[in-house]
């Protein structure tokens, strides 16, 4: 009976609001069971109350959960008040949140994919994240197949996080930055080459994903070469999806009018002078149609007909749309 009313005034100062608290006011396990145990003490609704105003000082490991339900059993608890009083510890519980909140792996992910509604498996994502993943296209199929939805896959591998598979040889990488607007959602793209051009000489760039690639079809390689871009190239469009405008920084050179080319089943602009009888392209933009994990791009050949070094800057803006553009005038196969 004394042991009794020494833990009763004990827990008086959790249970009983404004009390004066003690050192450390958390629940002590063997208190809690004690009460639990001997209805006579407190009513699990107090308890529960007292938990979530002063917390424990308990780890919620199995042993511990076990001996709470069997301390509720002995004094004939009514188990949903049970159920309360442990989701309140839970809670409650410092060790546990950190346990139950550390990030996914992979195999826990695939999991959820079969058990959860896509929803459900999104709001676990978030909130703990999933360590392991590859930033790479296979991950992101496997996760589709695993039946992933988009706005997942989108959230865990981010398209623009996944690397650019490079092109053969002759291509080499040409330096490419992300510009300070950088936006993988912007409406509008925007690539802007700057380089010096070798004297008679010609050079391919092609912009694939998030890199940049150049190879030399005559003459020597162009020299001091900066590139920006503000979002990924288009994927999984063929190109009567997407419109551009192109040019060089002259007022004297102009961007021709957009022609289909059948022969290389695109369509071609090109930056021409604007004067004089010359009217070899100096720059000539074509789109590089989606490989097989949908990445199109843009090719850009550059030339320099000048018997001296020349420093160019090509850009070019595209969107990308959800309709075919207008057809537009065809060379039929000829060059």
């Amino acid at each position: 009976m004394a042991a009794r009313l020494l833990l009763l005034a004990i827990l008086s100062f959790a249970l009983i609001p404004g009390q004066t608290p003690s050192a450390d006011p958390r629940i002590v396990l063997d208190d809690l069971l004690t009460a639990l145990a001997d209805p006579g003490i407190a009513e699990v609704s107090e308890l529960r109350g007292a938990i979530q105003r002063n917390g424990i000082q308990f780890d919620l490991s199995n042993e511990a959960l076990g001996r709470i339900l069997s301390a509720g059993n002995q004094g004939k608890r009514d188990p949903q008040e049970m159920a309360a009083l442990i989701m309140a510890a839970l809670n409650a519980c410092q060790d546990c949140r950190e346990r139950f909140l550390t990030p996914l792996s992979l195999e826990e992910l695939q999991t959820l994919l079969k058990r959860f509604t896509p929803e459900a498996v999104f709001r676990e994502v978030r909130a703990r994240g999933v360590t392991g993943l590859e930033m790479t296209g296979a991950t992101a199929n496997v996760l589709r197949a695993d039946g992933a939805k988009e706005d997942l896959i989108a959230f865990l591998i981010p398209d623009d996080k996944i690397p650019t598979i490079p092109l053969v040889a002759p291509y080499k990488t040409a330096p490419l930055k992300r510009a300070q607007e950088y936006d993988p959602a912007a409406d509008e793209g925007w690539l802007k080459i700057t380089a010096e051009l070798a004297p008679n000489s010609q050079t391919e760039f092609i912009f694939k994903h998030t890199a940049l690639f150049l190879k030399t079809v005559e003459g020597a390689e162009p020299k001091d070469i900066q590139a920006y871009f503000n979002k990924p190239a288009p994927r999984n469009k063929t190109s009567d999806f997407v419109d551009i405008e192109c040019g060089l920084e002259d007022p004297d050179l102009t961007c021709g009018q957009e022609v289909r080319d059948e022969k290389r089943g695109t369509w071609v602009r090109s930056v021409l002078p604007k004067k004089g009888k010359n009217k070899k392209f100096l720059a000539e933009y074509t789109y590089v149609a989606p490989d097989g994990d949908g990445r199109a791009g843009f090719q850009i050949a550059v030339a320099n007909p000048e018997k001296t070094a020349q420093k160019y800057s090509v850009y070019l803006r595209w969107r990308a749309f959800d309709a075919p553009k207008p057809p537009v005038p065809s060379l039929g196969g000829k060059r």
